[in-house]
Formats: C-alpha cells, sequence, structure tokens
C-alpha cells in the first residue's frame, strides 16, 4: 500500500467534495437548518520561532451522508438567500468561537455581506458576539472577506470602524494582490494584513518581490503585522522568510490542524 501524508489526503478530500449548487433546494435547506456545518483551526506560525501563535478557523459542511461539502460554493450558493447567508454565518461564528483553542489569537473570516444583514449599526449581532470576547487576554481578529467590487472598499471601511469600536481587531487579505481596489485608509487601521503565497508564486517574480516589498516595509513602520497563506513546503516556508512577512500558514503545518464539529 502506498503511504499517503496528510497534506495529500486533504487535497484528495478536497477534490472529493461535492458542489452544493447540485443539491436539491430542501437537501440545502437541511445542511443549515441540521446545523450540519464545523470547523478546521488551520496555525498561524510565527516565522523566526516557528511556534504557532494562533488559528484561523475556517468553515466546513456535510450533507446528511456525511460527504463533504465545498465551503466556498456553499457561501456563494448562500449569496441568493441573504437571511439565510446571515443565520448560517453567525451560527458558523459561534461554533469557531465556542471550540476554538483556548491558547492563541484567534482569526475568523466574515463575509462583508453576511456582516451587513446585521445592519450598520453597533447592535449588529456579529459585533454583540464579538464584543463579549473583545479586551481579553485572547485576540480575536475578524478576517474581512469583500466580493470584489468598488462598493465593497467603502462598506469594508464602515465595517472596520464598527469592529474596532466593539474592541475587536481587523485583519484584511490578499491586500494589494487581489482586492479590487487598494484602501489606504483600511490598511492602516488593519492589525494584521494577509497574502497568499500562490497567487504570488503565480506572478512575475521581480514585480511580486517589489510589491511585497513595499507593503512589508510600510506595514513594519505603522505596527501591522504580515501573514503569507498557501505555505505548503519547507522550499516554500524558506521563501516566505525572503520576503520578510511575520508570520506563515499552510499545508506544511497541517500536523498541527484541530477540527471541530456539531
Amino acid at each position: 500500500m502506498n503511504a499517503i501524508n496528510r497534506l495529500e489526503l486533504k487535497a484528495l478530500f478536497a477534490s472529493q467534495a461535492l458542489d452544493p449548487e447540485e443539491l436539491p433546494a430542501h437537501d440545502m435547506l437541511d445542511v443549515v437548518m441540521s446545523r450540519r456545518f464545523g470547523v478546521e483551526y488551520q496555525p498561524i506560525v510565527d516565522v523566526q520561532a516557528c511556534e504557532v501563535m494562533g488559528y484561523q478557523a475556517s468553515a466546513r459542511f456535510w450533507n446528511a451522508e456525511q460527504q463533504a461539502l465545498d465551503a466556498g460554493r456553499m457561501f456563494a450558493s448562500l449569496h441568493r438567500n441573504p437571511l439565510l447567508l446571515f443565520y448560517t454565518e453567525l451560527e458558523m461564528k459561534r461554533l469557531q468561537i465556542a471550540q476554538a483553542p483556548s491558547q492563541g489569537w484567534l482569526m475568523l473570516d466574515l463575509d462583508i455581506d453576511s456582516f451587513f444583514e446585521g445592519g450598520d449599526h453597533l447592535d449588529n449581532p456579529f459585533l454583540q458576539l464579538f464584543k463579549t470576547h473583545a479586551w481579553t487576554e485572547r485576540e480575536l481578529l475578524v478576517n474581512i472577506v469583500e466580493n470584489h467590487n468598488l462598493a465593497d472598499a467603502q462598506r469594508s471601511q464602515r465595517m472596520i470602524e464598527l469592529l474596532q469600536q466593539s474592541g475587536t481587531s481587523v485583519a484584511l487579505e490578499d491586500v494589494g494582490v487581489r482586492w479590487g481596489m487598494f484602501s489606504l485608509s483600511a490598511f492602516m487601521d488593519a492589525t494584521v494584513i494577509k497574502f497568499n503565497g500562490q497567487q504570488l508564486r503565480s506572478m512575475n517574480e521581480n514585480a511580486a518581490q517589489a510589491m511585497v516589498d513595499w507593503l512589508v516595509s510600510a506595514a513594519r513602520r505603522i505596527g501591522v503585522h504580515v501573514i503569507m497563506s498557501g505555505i505548503d513546503s519547507c522550499e516554500e516556508f524558506e521563501w516566505a522568510k525572503r520576503f520578510g512577512v511575520d508570520y506563515v500558514q499552510g499545508g506544511l503545518f497541517a500536523k498541527q490542524e484541530i477540527t471541530a464539529k456539531l
């Protein structure tokens, strides 16, 4: 029998995940209302100390037959029903916080559409949930997931303001790489910025190096931490270190992942 490592096994399962779009409407509703979801906590590792500093919580879904569903496509499908999207995201955040490892920071991905379904005010249920965990020894960070349109650049700034007023730190994903618009004010207000290493490796090497050099230098000057995700090998880890980032995450650290489900 051929040996297979955890990263390969995870990739195999991911490739076999069902597309929620292929499910009948009642099966899709059953996934949400029966709470057929869980969490995978992916470690965030300090580059210099090689120690786990925190975890990023990623949503996982499955159907009644325990077959995994593609999480990204699941959320894309839920966007067609804003109320169901809001309910699912809020329940997922409650689970992610409740089941989280006790040590280190906890990073939560939060869709900007889901957030604003709860209202553009401090009574937003997400803010009320986060507020109970704010200003504690354990830092909670919200990673804003936007949908790449011009309106999101403005809404993300308002979302940052509301989160910060509630005592919650903010992370921005793929700043300057994938976002439709670079927001200097959002960059300055963030606690953490993230780059996807796989996307950077698909770019011209000199251009990627120049861009990340500038952003890392700017981040250092204003006290913002930098994470590079998608690090799956020792070679890629060394490559990330050359960029001067503070933290990394990816398949290389899969043995330290933690999974929780209802």
